[in-house]
């Protein structure tokens, strides 16, 4: 069928799905000037069939759409759009198009797509596609962090997407990830392995500082920490992506693939570094789960008074004690600064089944700090309780407490202890590579999360 025939043959049903084919067969170029006959009043393309050639178009029209949605005069003109996008025209759809392609500003862009995702609208999932490929990384990085808490439902769309010639393929495959490690097709979970690989053959450990808290264990036997923490599905990562998710909390807290889970959901157990094993996250045990999903229900809801109970810290020692008994030595350390009343550190240090020393701090309680043993080597030298503490009060409206000065902190004691991350280097012995492996919470949800892209 020649192209002037196709275009004339929308009109008929019986030529309909011939003439589609043949029209998106010519080329993309295509796009735009149907979508502006489709709009013009006095259109002379078949609505139904034009509407028909867009769709067959897929994801390579959707920008040229929304754009048109962003810029609609008339409700007609709005619905044919959210037609073409198979999307409801709602009284808020021409303001999210014009949020995420006409306005410069990448924080509006960004926030858009944040709300989208945040909302759970489904419905809405063409329009965050163009910003798979937008010039600003935090817009992407929204983009895909959206795709995530949309789910699986968009996973058909971001294959047409990955499936096409566009510049967002690249990011759909990081989208999918986000929703879930298996949901990229075949050969592209074939592709990711092969890189995987590859960089994990030449992977170094570099120095970081991480937020929350982490375990040391004095071993080489990466089978049994697993079992130990009750781990499973472990999966080869680098270094970097596997400390990624404790590297500060804007890459962690409510953006992420896990949401308010993105501690717990996984561990990462590192390689061996010095004879020490380093195990990062909150460990969830199958049993441990009612109480655990108790907890962060009333965490999470704002109009509740919530007070931690205090039993973390003997679930910390229970778990030291339990670790050195079976490895010789296992230690916690933990540390959350965010230069204000927030701020809290501390560290555990078990030998043979044994807590020799537990000291935490949290500068937002203005009890004593927490301590059980009567002082640890690795402290030799510090001052405790020093009254020669900068008062921050004028910066972050918190009165500084008499406690452990700026410079004592749990990395200093890890470093006496068994092995500081923040001094990584070249020098460093390293054995085997780390892996990222699912808690009991995280079983329930599934690998996830463009990190392992």
């Amino acid at each position: 069928m020649e192209l002037p025939a196709a275009v004339v043959g929308l009109a008929d049903a019986d030529l309909r799905a011939k003439a589609v084919e043949t029209i998106v067969a010519a080329g993309d170029d295509l796009i735009e000037p149907i979508l502006w006959e489709l709009l013009d009043p006095a259109a002379r393309v078949d609505r139904v069939g034009g509407i028909a050639v867009l769709r067959r178009f897929g994801p390579v029209a959707y920008r040229a759409v929304i754009e048109q949605l962003a810029i609609a005069e008339t409700p007609d003109a709005v619905e044919l759009c959210c037609q073409v996008l198979d999307i409801a025209a709602a009284s808020d759809t021409a303001r999210y198009a014009l949020e995420m392609v006409c306005i410069e500003d990448p924080k509006v862009r960004a926030d858009s797509a944040f709300v989208l995702g945040y909302r759970r609208r489904r419905e809405y999932a063409p329009l965050l596609v163009p910003l798979l490929a937008d010039p600003e990384q935090r817009v992407r990085d929204e983009a895909i962090s959206a795709f995530g808490r949309l789910g699986r439902s968009a996973v058909p769309l971001l294959r047409r997407v990955r499936d096409s010639r566009m510049p967002e393929r690249r990011y759909a495959l990081a989208a999918l990830t986000q929703i879930g490690w298996d949901t990229p097709e075949p050969r592209d979970l074939a592709v990711l392995a092969r890189w995987m690989r590859a960089k994990i053959a030449a992977d170094v450990p570099e120095p970081f500082v991480p937020q929350d808290g982490w375990y040391a264990v004095r071993t080489t036997d990466r089978a049994a920490v697993l079992e130990a923490f009750e781990l499973s599905d472990p999966v080869a990562v680098t270094w970097s992506i596997g400390t990624d998710i404790w590297r500060g909390h804007d890459s962690r807290h409510s953006r992420t693939a896990y949401e308010e889970h993105a501690d717990c959901a996984r561990m990462y157990v590192s390689p061996v570094l010095e004879g020490w094993i380093l195990v990062f996250g909150t460990s969830v045990a199958a049993e441990e789960l009612d109480r655990h999903d108790h907890e962060m229900s009333r965490m999470l809801d704002i109009d509740a008074d919530y007070t931690p109970d205090g039993r973390e810290h003997q679930e910390r020692q229970a778990r030291c004690a339990a670790l050195s008994e079976r490895f010789g030595q296992a230690h916690w350390y933990g540390q959350n600064y965010e230069s204000g009343c927030g701020d809290w550190w501390g560290w555990c240090l078990a030998e043979h089944g044994e807590v020799m020393r537990y000291y935490y701090r949290d500068r937002n309680e203005h009890a004593d700090p927490i301590r059980v043993g009567q002082g640890h080597a690795a402290e030799n030298g510090l001052p405790f309780d020093s009254t020669e503490i900068e008062d921050r009060s004028a910066r972050d409206g918190c009165q500084q407490q008499d406690g452990i000065p700026d410079t004592v902190r749990p990395m200093l004691i890890a470093g006496r202890t068994s092995v500081d991350p923040s001094r990584i280097d070249t020098n460093t012995r390293a054995q085997g590579h780390g892996v990222l492996a699912l808690t009991a919470c995280g079983r329930r949800l599934g690998h996830r999360g463009a990190g392992g892209t």
